[in-house]
């Protein structure tokens, strides 16, 4: 709203200052070039691009009408222009542009008429404002300009104290300038700070009733909160040149004492006498400005009004405050105070609507337990929070006494108040209970202009529309022009997807560069006098980045870089089905399922709506000719090969709402199986086996000694010691395993063995993993076991200890049925005449381990007898007979010593490759089909190097197989006899088995 004001003359004469704003200019809309990079099929539009809003002024306007010109030349024109209370200067040159007049320094020297303060800074005798910055490329009529633009403005520096200043073009490190003017002045513009233009009104009170607003805002100043009640009302009389003398009533107004802080500038709420309005208004307030932002609460209810929404009318006039006394009158001069509308038929009616009432929750409760609090000198722990909820405030209408004594607006509030109390206990939903479009739009301007604080319980104003049974919101108190992180929300909005969905499409549309233009275009002239007139008391300017911000914000939340995650589930030839997860704030819906060239896959689907942190599977039909997009270069054929062809199509959605479609990439495997936890958590439960003893207090688990059978997977935690009594006997069946995550101390004897078994071949094996302490494994047997297998996680020995440091003696593996007989993984071992006996694969496979093997024997391997990568490994009497691949292969920078070795039949016997070295004495290799070899098969390694003495080789089909580059020393001597590409030979080709 602005307060017309139809004076033909002014007290005071009005500088040329005041004139100036009132020239219209038109908003270039703001479309920023630069694109921003985001999925999307559709071509980059506003939602993806940030919103920057250019100069308020149109720099062609300035150009044709030479505007506020302060000099110009055939070489430039100068400009001073005055935007949204911002001073700048535009620089306007003709085109072409030499290499100097683009990129040469400006020097801006402001020279004071008083330079005391500037002189106390001993910066020298002028303020500089040197800058450089990119020129603004314009065509007007086929010519063409580049404008330079510099904020003109310092801490120190009024307009009206400038004497001249200095400007030009300069270079560093070349003498002279390129472009100079001297004391330049600026005098026919006077843009300083002087009088306003502003409507003038005086309020006039008794001195009795001034006293009295004196002492209750005393009062409220002491506890830091104002109460109100009628009483507190006093007599009053309010005019201006307009409105003649008029009677009304006020008191002072606000709950916290902000309104009330300043000497001078009171808050009241007033309310004329019989029925006289003043500009339209029976009641309204009077405060103080920075109460409610200056400018930003005017432009919140203008942008309200502008779109149909119930807005205030809001303004700023002066106000001087008389005091009658006995023989004389006391003038106050409140200066500039901003007027807001309050909440009656007046207000409605100026909005288009017919007459109803307008509602709130009472908030009294609430500021009377403050006010207790503070009154009591208790700390704020101490607020009652109930009293502080929605839940329990009253619903409370306005003109009470009105509503309450006229059938048919007492009709209204009864139907307002039961569809208020509806929505607050749940029974009924915001959508079935508000104008939905105006509450989204309403909710969504709320958050573009940072009005966060109208959306607050209590300072809701609710208007009920009898033409559409409907609740529309009331613009008040909004507290605009802060700059948002998270969108705010209307009460009970919760679980209302509608709501949700329609405040998308009201997000989207007050986000866009074109709303935002337009809302600054439509009320520039206004917003721009407003400002010069507040300035002439106050020091503002209105910061348009705000809007960028919260408009940039709103597009980031409301269009996520990320809004669903897909896993795929299973797909078929006539249906894919899908994980969705809705990890954005609004519902989705999906529409359908694409290739990135925009091909439509599928049919319509069904149950399409993902709530927010849904996870929802979707089957989506797929259209008999989905194979058709995924033709092989090679035979010409549709298929569809998985997972290869799941990279070339798209899950295609949209946020519920929003105009703009979106998709996703289909991670092509499941998330998680849905009862993996459970299965995992019931290996947990140890007093689910009978054989098992938990001492908590000694950390300590026993394995009874016994003959048991079980079925089920036994998984101890880390922390404890776990020790198996002698001659304690387990038969495993059905998959089931021991995974031990403490060590473990298995002690039998030779009459009575520890034994782990599987009777009918489907159990599985032994695990120990994670263990600071030693583990001790002597006089024990392992039978017939298979690899642990949990829920797709396997391992490859029957026995297996991963950085457990373990010692094995005097113990047997026998006929497992694995890839390792027995695997040690990144630990430190000994192993004393341990026998390995049948192994389906390798019998000992050691990986990046550190140990010894001393008086053990490995017969009948079917793969390698020891097999070790990455390790340092010592042996002493060691018998390998009848393996099936290598009896000894060492392999990636491992290192074997020792002595004693005896190998028998089987295929190859000692190998070293990819910078492994062995040395060993005293070892007999009899009946294999190739002795020794050394060579590389790993491209990211080296050959490999044998050194033997006291090396007897008997009856074997080749002694040794030697690559170039590789080394086998026999008694310190370097065989001679190499071959090329050895590794050819091997794995099964010539030599050994094949490991393909």
């Amino acid at each position: 709203m602005r307060i017309q004001n139809n004076r033909k003359s002014f007290k005071f004469a009005i500088p040329l200052l005041l004139l100036i704003p009132l020239i219209l200019f038109s908003l270039q809309l703001a479309f920023n070039k630069e694109k921003v990079t985001k999925k999307t099929e559709n071509n980059v539009s506003d939602f993806m691009s940030p919103t920057v809003l250019k100069d308020a002024f149109s720099i062609n306007k300035i150009i044709v009408n030479d505007i506020n010109n302060i000099h110009k030349d055939s070489i430039c024109s100068i400009h001073l222009i005055n935007e949204f209370g911002r001073t700048n200067l535009y620089y306007v040159y003709n085109a072409p542009l030499t290499s100097r007049q683009l990129g040469d320094k400006f020097f801006l020297h402001i020279y004071l008429k008083d330079n005391k303060e500037w002189a106390k800074s001993g910066k020298g005798k002028f303020i500089n404002l040197d800058f450089y910055t990119k020129p603004v490329e314009t065509t007007i009529n086929g010519k063409t300009y580049f404008v330079f633009k510099r904020l003109f403005e310092h801490k120190l520096m009024t307009l009206d104290n400038i004497d001249y200043i200095n400007t030009g073009r300069f270079k560093k490190g070349i003498s002279g300038r390129s472009y100079g003017l001297s004391k330049l002045k600026i005098n026919n513009i006077p843009l300083s700070n002087r009088l306003n233009n502003l409507e003038n009104i005086v309020l006039t009170l008794k001195e009795k009733d001034y006293d009295k607003l004196s002492d209750k805002r005393k009062s409220a100043l002491e506890i830091g909160i104002l109460t109100s009640e009628d009483s507190d009302f006093v007599k009053a009389t309010i005019s201006s040149k307009h409105i003649g003398r008029l009677k009304s009533e006020l008191r002072l107004k606000g709950d916290w004492t902000d309104h009330l802080t300043d000497s001078v500038k009171w808050s009241f709420k007033v309310k004329l006498e019989d029925e006289n309005t003043f500009f339209g208004m029976r009641k309204f307030s009077i405060q103080q400005p920075k109460a409610r932002n200056y400018v930003w609460e005017w432009l919140f209810n203008k942008s309200m009004k502008d779109n149909d929404l119930v807005g205030l009318r809001y303004d700023f006039i002066n106000v001087d405050l008389k005091i009658a006394k006995k023989n004389t009158t006391v003038n106050k001069i409140m200066g500039i105070m901003a007027i807001e509308e309050s909440f009656d038929k007046y207000l409605i009616e100026n909005n288009k609507r017919r007459e109803g009432i307008i509602l709130n929750f009472d908030e009294s409760l609430l500021w009377a337990d403050r006010s207790k609090q503070r009154e009591l000198n208790l700390p704020s722990s101490t607020i009652d929070s109930d009293l502080s909820l929605i839940d329990n405030a009253p619903i409370s209408v306005f003109n009470e006494s009105k509503v309450l004594s006229s059938p048919i607006l007492r009709k209204q509030f009864n139907i307002a108040k039961n569809l208020l109390n509806g929505l607050r206990k749940g029974e009924l939903k915001i959508s079935e209970v508000f104008d939905l479009d105006k509450l989204t739009f309403y909710v969504a301007l709320s958050n573009l202009f940072g009005g966060h604080h109208g959306l607050i319980w209590h300072n809701l104003r609710i208007y009920y529309n009898p033409v559409t049974n409907k609740l529309e919101p009331v613009s008040y108190d909004s507290n605009s022009g802060t700059k948002i992180d998270y969108i705010r929300n209307y009460i009970f909005y919760e679980n209302d997807d509608l709501y949700k969905q329609k405040l998308v499409e009201k997000l989207e549309l007050v986000s866009s560069s074109e709303f935002i233009n337009n809302l600054l275009n439509s009320n520039y002239n206004e917003l721009n006098s407003l400002i010069v007139n507040l300035n002439t008391e106050f020091d503002i300017n209105f910061d348009r980045s705000i809007l960028e911000h919260n408009s940039n914000f709103i597009k980031k939340q409301i269009h996520p870089s990320d809004a669903v995650i897909t896993h795929l589930y299973n797909h078929t030839s006539n249906e894919m089905v899908l994980r969705v997860y809705n990890i954005s704030n609004y519902p989705i819906t999906i529409n359908s399922l694409k290739t990135f060239k925009g091909t439509i896959l599928s049919n319509q689907i069904q149950n399409s709506i993902i709530l927010p942190d849904e996870k929802k599977i979707v089957s989506i039909p797929l259209k008999s000719s989905f194979i058709n997009a995924f033709v092989s270069k090679k035979n010409k054929k549709g298929e569809f090969r998985y997972p290869k062809d799941v990279s070339k199509i798209h899950l295609d959605f949209n946020i519920l709402g929003s105009k703009h479609n979106d998709f996703v990439n289909i991670i092509p495997y499941k998330e998680e199986d849905a009862d993996f936890v459970k299965k995992y958590n019931q290996f947990s439960d140890l007093s689910l086996f009978e054989f098992i003893t938990v001492n908590e207090n000694e950390k300590n688990i026993v394995f009874k000694s016994g003959t048991y059978k079980t079925n089920k997977i036994i998984r101890i935690p880390s922390g404890y010691t776990v020790q198996i009594e002698k001659g304690f006997s387990l038969d495993l069946s059905n998959k089931a395993s021991l995974l031990s995550y403490s060590p473990m101390i298995c002690k039998g004897t030779k009459t009575d063995p520890i034994t782990f078994k599987s009777s009918d071949g489907t159990g599985n094996g032994i695990f120990v993993s994670n263990c600071d302490q030693i583990s001790i494994l002597d006089f024990c047997h392992f039978s017939n076991l298979s690899n642990p297998n949990v829920m797709d996680w396997s391992l490859s020995g029957a026995v297996n200890f991963n950085e457990a440091n373990v010692r094995i003696t005097n113990s047997t593996f026998e006929n497992n049925r694995c890839e390792d007989g027995l695997n040690i993984i990144r630990s430190d071992f000994y192993l004393g005449s341990v026998n390995f006996k049948n192994t389906f694969s390798d019998a000992f496979d050691g990986d990046f381990v550190t140990g010894k093997l001393e008086n053990c024997s490995f017969l009948n391997s079917g793969n390698d007898g020891i097999d070790v990568s990455g390790s340092s490994l010592e042996i002493k009497n060691v018998v390998v007979t009848n393996a099936s691949d290598k009896a000894i292969s060492i392999g990636e920078g491992s290192k074997l010593t020792g002595g004693q070795v005896k190998i028998v039949g089987g295929e190859i016997g000692v190998v070293s490759k990819d910078l492994s070295i062995i040395e060993l004495d005293n070892v007999n290799i009899t009946d294999s089909k190739l002795a020794i070899s050394s060579f590389q098969k790993k491209s990211e390694y080296g050959p490999g190097t044998i050194s033997l003495t006291n090396l007897t080789l008997i009856d074997n089909t080749l002694d040794h197989l030697i690559e170039e580059n590789s080394e086998l020393s026999i008694e310190g001597k370097l065989v001679e006899t190499k071959s090329s590409k050895v590794i050819d030979k091997m794995y099964g080709n010539e030599y050994g088995k094949s490991s393909k």
